[in-house]
């Protein structure tokens, strides 16, 4: 028969056991990218026409729709306006009732002309982009943030 010399079998069990009771660490794990939504802190968390505008300015009809690459002047097929996330009452998941601003009559009218200057961009009354509404928007999206 043959056996190992005995230092080298000390040492193979040695390295067993050190092996053995080695510490356990977490593997890593890698964390989904959580969705954004667009920033309109800057506006005290309102949702008006200058959050509105905002994010507007911001949106590029050719890259796809999220949650922070909307138009925020589209409707959806039921004629209601989006939430800061870009969700639809009633139809996207995650719709949240948007802090809206004070409004009065000489507000709307304010409003109102600031719309009319918004309307001449040329992006305004896009659709069938990548960034446009549809129904199958959040298709590819996680949980709305």
């Amino acid at each position: 028969e043959h056996f190992a010399p005995p230092t080298l079998a000390m040492l193979s069990i040695l390295s067993q056991s050190v092996a053995l009771n080695a510490p356990l660490r977490p593997t890593p794990v890698q964390r989904a990218v959580s969705p954004q939504m667009a920033d309109i802190s800057a506006f005290g968390d309102i949702w008006g026409i200058e959050a509105k505008e905002a994010v507007f300015n911001a949106w590029d009809p050719e890259k796809p729709k999220d949650y922070d690459n909307f138009n925020p002047f589209e409707r959806n097929m039921d004629g209601a306006m989006s939430d800061e996330n870009g969700c639809f009452p009633g139809e996207s998941r995650g719709y949240k009732v948007p802090n809206r601003p004070d409004a009065s009559w000489a507000i709307m009218q304010e409003e109102a002309k600031k719309m009319e200057e918004i309307k001449k961009d040329p992006k305004y009354g896009l659709s069938g982009k990548p960034g446009c509404y549809s129904l199958k928007w959040q298709e590819n999206l996680g949980a709305p943030p």
